[in-house]
């Protein structure tokens, strides 16, 4: 249907400019009755406003991979259902077309295209089922009920559904660190509430579980230890009951008869792999209803609330489940306000959804006192640096206990934060945090600085140090996807200014500002030079790229392609832009005539070490080099192995080269340059057609980019599940391809990006449970649909500079604090009124394509007249296109091949 979509919506930009603005029919994915006509809303209370309008079961089926239960603003506690399978559909602990459940756990990953997590699971069971599920592994064997969807509501902060096979209604909700539960149980001879810490699903694995029960404080406490993902993961918990345990028995998993056996009678204390605990509560005769409060924290249980899971517990001391409730609901109007839209009913629900999973990520990682855990290197699973057969492992764990102190005074002073999936996130996410959350920026750059800065003496005696992150979570590195994308998010900060407003806020001297800075700076630089932790930084920093070989044996199994490392072609690209940013950081910190900031400027123009103008098929094109330095081509054959690839280079080409991509989709992956590249194609052009004019072959390359389909039945291209939401080779449902669309803002012709974004919108976003047609990647998917119907986009994140696109809401008005804020209006705006015919910034002619940070964070009005047909002459003068950012010069021309 996806595909389908996408051939209705484009025949626009080959030049018929027709059907971009269509719309689909979205089929109501929830029985609940509407608030309003026409709007799916599963739950309502009485203090919702904005918050009525999100709706958490979108991106829950399809691979949007996100999760409907109940959380904060970037909360530590994510408490959803659990379905209780593996595979790929269930990465986030549930998918919207299975109707099991087999429990609720406390921690998710939104949107990512990996498995882990889903910590201590919570069921509650009575006698009248023994319905249990047991697929993957006999460690499951999960007691599990049957529900239906008209049963089961959600909103930001609160879940609900009624367990068909024990008819129970569980409820969640959640403060940052504490998931709350209320269980209304019926009456039955025995009822029982299952905390299971040996749960584990996909690439999650259960190192040890531990309970303790305290009898006189009527509560349950323990941790959960495991791996995964994430090398080590320490979940310590305390759980409080509402009404009288009236029993626990224990059981755990015997390896032996590969079965769940009770342990002792009596025991109060009990550790194990695989533990459960099985919580009794005396319902025979009447019916009752428990409330649990689960804190957590990751440095200890703690106790008389001074520290850990105890001290967390605090959020919500003396609160009822409803209270909570309504704190929750609070925090996410509070921040959900920060932007209102008035227009489209359906597009508003889709749009606070959108913004509701931007806040998913960047998860509060440090416990009430600041102190959080951090760790360097091992698996936690192999503890005393042994693995699970008693040998000896190379890197056993190390890791401890920090405090989240940026001014070195010994105190806790930010926020630490985690979970940070940088390849995706830089693009969009940061961007929009940017604008309505800048401290909470400030404290992620300062979370980041931690990881920089972490040091060790490894098993062998030598000092070693951390870096920035790449893919973090819970304290880990896990060096997933490339690059060094933290970089853009810290130039943000600091060429923005937030930080130094947090910095401020926090009481730190001039003198601990400029040291923190330096720190920044220092950490840049040490991982953008040779010796680093980052992959081929190395070569990268040599050569200007990465070479590729052939593989000998079973190679890159994850991307099944013929080279090595089946991304190589993308580093200098990435890389290139990271310089960039760097160099950004170091001009607003140390100055231009810093040599440091020449040296990464330099380096910045590095992706045209990747530019092919001689290729046998295809000119022109961004591709891989071998380890002589020359482009692998048609007939190629790789010199360092003698072997030959059995399929010539094309740009449609999956797993050649480039990051989850082709060679189309990386033609434009050079944000921080846009005018170098379409210089640089504009000279090789020259070498084809000496009448070529500027931007030509650019311009061309984009049309032919959203109207050229890839050959689906080609034998010798093997197309990612991610290649989803296509629009031509444009992908929406992955992040290479987002800020293409409004690349035509850079050639004087944004009435082309106008229809591009519509098409891209269509087929990627609406009102159902498959309305995100990839990976969300907590919130990346989302917050491009929340730039896109604000009308603008930055195509580079760190630049300050929003090119402008479409805008979807009749009135859109951003606070951007200080009392100021900043509203998009388009009259006449519709599905088919996608084209600007005209537009004011606070009454005065506006033609230029891009807003700066400036415009937005100053505050006022922009105005938009929209229409079913394009205005060609708007924005469309050389002085309207967005400014040249590049910089540098590009140092290895002379090693190019000729």
């Amino acid at each position: 249907m996806k595909f389908k979509k996408s051939l209705l919506c484009v025949a626009v930009i080959a030049g018929i400019l027709g059907s971009t603005g269509c719309t689909t029919q979205g089929v109501s994915f929830t029985e609940q009755p509407a608030i309003e006509m026409g709007l799916n809303v599963p739950v309502a209370f009485d203090d919702m406003d904005i918050t009525r309008f999100v709706n958490p079961f979108i991106g829950t089926g399809n691979l949007g991979n996100t999760y409907p239960g109940a959380t904060t603003p970037h909360g530590m506690v994510q408490l959803s259902p659990n379905n209780g399978s593996n595979g790929w559909e269930y990465t986030s602990g549930y998918y919207y077309n299975d109707n099991r459940v087999s429990g609720f756990s406390h921690t998710h990953l939104s949107g990512a295209g990996a498995g882990d997590l889903n910590d201590i699971l919570v069921m509650p069971i009575n006698s009248r089922s023994d319905y249990m599920l047991n697929e993957g592994s006999p460690q499951l064997n999960l007691e599990a009920s049957r529900f239906k969807h008209r049963n089961e509501q959600a909103t930001a902060g609160y879940y609900s559904v009624f367990l068909d096979d024990y008819d129970i209604k569980a409820e969640l909700t959640a403060s940052d660190r504490v998931g709350v539960h209320r269980y209304t149980f019926p009456q039955d001879e025995k009822s029982e509430i299952i905390v299971n810490l040996g749960f584990n699903i996909n690439w999650d694995y259960t190192a040890e579980s531990h309970f303790e029960w305290d009898k006189d404080a009527n509560t349950l406490s323990g941790h959960r230890f495991s791996d995964g993902w994430a090398a080590s993961q320490k979940e310590f918990f305390v759980m409080e009951f509402d009404k009288p345990i009236k029993s626990i028995r224990f059981e755990y998993f015997d390896r032996d008869t590969k079965s769940y056996v009770p342990a002792k009678a009596g025991t109060t204390e009990f550790t194990n792999q695989y533990a459960r605990a099985y919580v009794e509560f005396d319902t025979a005769g009447s019916g009752l209803v428990v409330e649990a409060k689960v804190a957590l924290s990751n440095t200890e249980v703690g106790e008389d609330a001074q520290s850990g899971a105890s001290l967390n517990m605090t959020e919500v001391a003396g609160k009822t489940f409803d209270q909570v409730r309504k704190d929750a609901t609070a925090k996410w109007e509070t921040e959900l306000g920060k932007i209102k839209v008035k227009g489209d009913v359906e597009y508003k629900q889709t749009f606070y959804t959108a913004m509701y999973h931007a806040f998913l990520g960047q998860t509060i990682h440090s416990d009430l006192d600041g102190r959080y855990r951090q760790v360097m290197q091992g698996r936690g699973a192999y503890p005393n640096g042994t693995n699970a057969n008693g040998d000896v492992v190379s890197e056993p764990l190390i890791e401890k206990v920090r405090i989240a102190d940026a001014n070195k005074d010994g105190k806790a002073d930010f926020v630490r934060y985690d979970t940070f999936s940088l390849w995706d996130t830089y693009r969009s996410v940061q961007p929009l945090s940017s604008i309505i959350e800048p401290n909470r920026l400030a404290d992620v750059v300062l979370s980041m600085l931690s990881y920089a800065e972490e040091s060790w003496v490894d098993h062998n005696g030598k000092t070693r140090h951390g870096r920035l992150p790449e893919w973090t979570f819970k304290g880990n590195e896990t060096g997933m996807m490339m690059g060094m994308h933290s970089t853009p998010v810290i130039a943000d900060v600091l060429t923005k200014g937030s930080l130094d407003v947090r910095m401020d806020e926090l009481g730190f001297t001039q003198a601990q500002q400029d040291d923190i800075k330096q720190r920044l700076i220092s950490a840049m630089i040490k991982d953008g030079r040779k010796g680093s932790a980052v992959d081929s930084i190395d070569e990268y920093v040599t050569k200007g790229y990465k070479a590729s070989k052939m593989r000998i044996g079973k190679g890159d199994l994850w991307a099944h392609s013929p080279f090595e490392t089946s991304w190589t072609a993308s580093y200098s690209l990435e890389y290139a832009y990271n310089d960039w940013t760097i160099a950004q950081a170091i001009k607003a910190v140390l100055g231009e005539d810093a040599p440091e900031y020449k040296e990464f400027a330099d380096r910045s123009n590095n992706w045209m070490a990747q530019f092919d103008v001689n290729g046998k098929k295809y000119k022109g094109w961004f591709k891989a080099r071998d380890t002589k330095g020359n482009f692998i081509d048609a007939d190629w054959v790789d010199p360092a192995t003698g072997l030959a690839v059995d399929k010539d280079w094309r740009p449609d080409m999956f797993n050649y080269a480039f990051a989850e991509s082709n060679g189309w989709q990386y033609s434009f992956s050079v944000q921080h340059d846009i005018h170098g590249l379409i210089d640089l194609m504009t000279e090789f052009d020259k070498t084809q057609n000496p009448d070529a004019k500027r931007g030509e072959l650019f311009t061309k390359r984009l049309d032919e980019y959203w109207s050229t389909y890839p050959d689906r039945n080609a034998g010798d291209n093997q197309f990612p599940v991610f290649n989803t939401g296509n629009v031509g080779q444009h992908v929406q449902g992955n992040e290479p391809d987002h800020h293409v669309p409004y690349l035509y803002n850079y050639v004087g012709q944004p009435w082309k990006g106008q229809a591009a974004i519509a098409a891209a919108t269509n087929v990627c976003y609406d009102n159902t449970p498959d309305g995100i047609c990839g990976n969300d990647d907590f919130g990346t998917m989302s917050a491009w649909f929340v730039f896109r119907a604000l009308g603008f986009y930055p195509v580079s994140a760190s630049t300050g500079i929003y090119e402008i696109g479409t805008p979807l809401f009749d009135n859109a008005t951003i606070n951007v604090g200080d009392g100021k804020t900043f509203t998009v209006t388009a009259k006449d705006v519709s599905r088919e009124n996608i084209f600007i015919q005209s537009a004011t910034l606070n009454g005065e002619v506006f033609e230029r394509t891009y807003l700066t940070q400036k415009d937005i964070m100053n505050g006022g009005t922009l105005s938009f007249v929209m229409g079913d047909e394009p205005n060609k002459q708007w924005g469309s003068q050389p002085e309207n296109t967005p400014p040249d950012f590049g910089v540098g010069k590009f140092l290895h021309a002379e090693h190019m091949p000729k």
